[in-house]
């Protein structure tokens, strides 16, 4: 399966308890007031990713990551 990613930060701490490993969306058509990701709206942009691919960045980085997790986003 693939999709359209903006970006992934290895270290976020404000998507959720502790540390995570945070995914960023590319295309959301909700186009929300107060969003804080306007650039992840657009459809056409954002690199094409494959869920392993995603799955393995997220490992490499997982020892870190104590009392958190993985957040999807837009």
């Amino acid at each position: 399966m693939k999709g359209h990613i903006h970006s992934t930060e290895s270290f976020g701490t404000v998507d959720g308890p502790g540390i995570r490993f945070v995914i960023f969306f590319q295309g959301c058509p909700m186009r929300c007031l107060y969003c804080h990701n306007p650039d992840t709206w657009s459809v056409g942009g954002g690199r094409e990713v494959t869920t392993d691919e995603l799955l393995a960045e997220n490992e490499s980085v997982k020892e870190v990551m104590r009392g958190g997790g993985l957040t999807c986003t837009g």
